[in-house]
C-alpha cells in the first residue's frame, strides 16, 4: 500500500459449506507448517469447500511448498491474476474520542512551545487538559467543544484551490486572540489527500495578552529520508497578525448525527 495504491493481503481464503468465507493470513515471515496448519485449525472449519489462495505472483515460489508441507494432499488448480482495479471501493473510518484529544494534544503542545511565557498549568487551560486526559470514553459528546474544521486554509498556496505538487507535509499554527487561545493543526497536506484543518480551542485570554501569531511546515523530504531525518521543520511567514474579536466560524468536527466528516474514504 502506498501512493492511493492498495493490494489485497496475502492470505487463504476458506469457504464453508454454508457459503461463508473464512480469511487465514500468511505473513512474509510464516515458514513453518505446522504453525500454518495451527492457525488453519483455529478457524473451526472442519468441512472446507474451497479454498483460494491469494498472493502476489512473486510470493508463490515460497507458499505453494508450505502449503503442500502443511497439506500433503493439497493439489493447485488454475491460476489467475486478480483485479489491479477497485472501483468505487469504501474504507469506513470509526474513529474515537481519542482522535480528536491527540488533535488537542498536538495543537495544545505547539502553542506552548512557541509562546513560553505559558507553562500549560494556568487556569485558563484546565478544561482543555481535563478532555485532553478524560480516557472514560464519554469524551466523544463534547468533542466540538474543543476541536473543530476550519474552512480557511493555512498555506497561501491552498487559498484558491491550488494543491502540492508532489510534496507532503503537516501544518502546525497558533495564535494569541484578544479572547482565544488557538492552534491549528493539519495533517499530511499533500497532492493526493484533501487535508482537513483542525482548530482547537485552548482557552480563554484572560489576561489579555498581546496580540500574535505562528507557524511551522514539517516537510517530508521528496526522496526519502536523509540519514536520521524524514524531513525538516521550516517556519512559516504569518501573512497578517492575529485578529481581534471572534474567531470565524467553524464547522463541527462531529455532525449532529454523531458522524465524523470523513468517516469514508471513496477511491474511484
Amino acid at each position: 500500500m502506498g501512493k492511493g495504491q492498495v493490494r489485497q493481503s496475502c492470505q487463504l481464503v476458506v469457504i464453508d459449506p454454508e457459503g461463508k468465507a473464512h480469511h487465514l493470513p500468511i505473513t512474509s515471515d510464516l515458514r513453518d507448517p505446522e504453525k500454518l496448519g495451527t492457525s488453519f485449525r483455529a478457524l473451526g472449519v472442519t468441512h472446507s469447500a474451497d479454498v483460494r489462495l491469494i498472493c502476489d505472483p512473486s510470493e508463490r515460489e515460497r507458499l505453494e511448498p508450505l502449503i503442500k508441507a502443511a497439506w500433503p494432499a493439497a493439489s493447485f488448480s488454475e491460476k489467475g491474476l486478480g483485479a489491479t482495479n477497485y472501483e468505487g471501493a469504501v474504507v469506513e473510518l470509526q474513529l474515537t474520542d481519542r482522535y480528536f484529544r491527540a488533535i488537542a494534544k498536538i495543537g495544545f503542545h505547539y502553542f506552548l512551545t512557541q509562546f513560553p511565557e505559558y507553562a500549560g498549568s494556568e487556569p485558563c487551560f484546565v478544561d482543555i487538559r481535563n478532555f485532553i486526559l478524560d480516557d472514560s470514553g464519554e469524551g466523544l459528546d463534547c468533542v466540538n467543544s474543543f476541536v473543530g474544521i476550519r474552512s480557511q486554509p493555512l498555506l497561501t498556496p491552498m487559498m484558491d484551490g491550488g494543491r502540492p505538487d508532489g510534496w507532503m507535509a503537516h501544518v502546525l499554527c497558533a495564535e494569541i486572540r484578544d479572547d482565544e487561545l488557538l492552534a491549528h493543526v493539519e495533517f499530511f497536506v499533500s497532492q493526493h489527500y484533501r487535508s482537513v484543518v483542525y482548530t482547537v480551542k485552548l482557552g480563554n485570554n484572560d489576561s489579555g495578552d498581546r496580540l500574535a501569531a505562528t507557524g511551522h511546515i514539517y516537510r517530508y523530504f521528496a526522496d526519502g529520508p536523509v540519514g536520521n531525518f524524514a524531513g525538516e521543520a521550516r517556519p512559516l511567514i504569518v501573512t497578517r497578525r492575529a485578529e481581534s474579536g471572534p474567531f470565524p466560524p467553524f464547522r463541527p468536527s462531529l455532525t449532529a448525527a454523531g458522524s465524523f466528516f470523513f468517516g469514508k474514504i471513496q477511491r474511484v
